[in-house]
C-alpha cells in the first residue's frame, strides 16, 4: 500500500510539473504573439505615415548637365600639354555643372547646397527655389598636375580608388515641420590627363615626361545621382521619424 501511495504521489507531482510547464509555455507564446502583433501594428503605422509624407513631398529633379576641364587659375587657358616635374605645381580643374529643377508649379522649395557653388562663385548657399524654376550649381575638383597624374596611375590599377576627388550635396525640403528632407550626394572623380607617350607613364622614374588631356572615359560621376530621403516628426525640434521594424522569420 505504501509503495502504491508513493507511486501515485510521484505521478501526481509529475503531472503537476507538466501542467505548470505547459502553462508557462502558453504564457510565453501568447506574450510573444502579442509583442509581434504590436510591432507589426507599429511598423504599419510608420509605413502609413511615411506614405502620407511621400505623397506630399517636394518634387525636385537633380542631374549633371556637363563636365568640363578648366584652368586652375583665373585668366589662364588650359594648356594642351604639361611637362613633369616642371609643371607639377600648376593647377587644373574639372567642373561638373549640376541642374536643380523645381518640378512643382505651385510650391516653393527650401534648397541648400554643400560643396558646390553658384555661377557667382558663392559656395554652400541656401535659397528659396520658386515654382517651376531651375538653378545651376557647380561641383569643382581643383588639383595640381602632379595630383591628376596620381589619379591616372591609380585608375590603371584594377579596382583602385582615385586619391583626389571632390564631393558635394544638394538638399531640398519645404517649410513644413513634419515632412521629408531629400539629399542628393554628388561625387566627382576624374583622370583628365594621361601620359603623352614619352615617359609619362608613372613607371620606376615616377610620372616624369609629357602629359596631355585625356580623350575619353576620363570622368566618373552619376548623371542622375540617387536621392536619399529622411522623414521627420518635427524638423524644428530635430525629431526623426523612426524606422519600421519587422520581425525576421525564424
Amino acid at each position: 500500500m505504501t509503495v502504491l501511495t508513493n507511486v501515485l504521489t510521484f505521478v501526481i507531482a509529475g503531472l503537476g510539473t507538466i501542467v505548470v510547464a505547459w502553462q508557462a509555455f502558453e504564457t510565453h507564446r501568447t506574450t510573444t504573439l502579442s509583442h509581434r502583433t504590436l510591432e507589426s501594428s507599429y511598423s504599419l503605422a510608420i509605413d502609413s505615415a511615411r506614405s502620407r509624407l511621400d505623397q506630399d513631398a517636394p518634387r525636385i529633379d537633380v542631374y549633371v548637365e556637363q563636365v568640363s576641364v578648366l584652368p586652375g587659375e583665373p585668366g589662364e587657358t588650359p594648356a594642351a600639354r604639361w611637362r613633369l616635374p616642371a609643371d607639377a605645381g600648376r593647377l587644373l580643374s574639372v567642373q561638373a555643372q549640376v541642374r536643380v529643377v523645381n518640378l512643382m508649379p505651385d510650391r516653393t522649395i527650401h534648397l541648400k547646397v554643400s560643396g558646390l557653388h553658384d555661377p557667382a562663385e558663392r559656395a554652400d548657399t541656401e535659397v528659396l527655389l520658386v515654382p517651376s524654376a531651375s538653378l545651376a550649381y557647380f561641383l569643382t575638383a581643383t588639383f595640381t598636375v602632379s595630383q591628376w597624374a596620381e589619379n591616372w596611375a591609380a585608375g590603371e590599377a584594377a579596382g583602385a580608388a582615385l586619391p583626389h576627388t571632390a564631393g558635394g550635396r544638394v538638399i531640398a525640403g519645404d517649410d513644413r515641420d513634419e515632412g521629408v528632407v531629400d539629399t542628393w550626394p554628388l561625387h566627382l572623380a576624374a583622370r583628365p590627363i594621361r601620359p603623352a607617350g614619352d615617359g609619362g607613364d608613372g613607371g620606376d622614374d615616377g610620372p616624369a615626361g609629357t602629359w596631355e588631356l585625356t580623350g575619353e572615359d576620363w570622368v566618373r560621376i552619376e548623371i542622375r545621382p540617387l536621392r536619399e530621403r529622411s522623414y521627420w516628426i518635427s524638423q524644428h525640434r530635430k525629431i526623426p521619424m523612426p524606422e519600421p521594424s519587422y520581425d525576421k522569420p525564424g
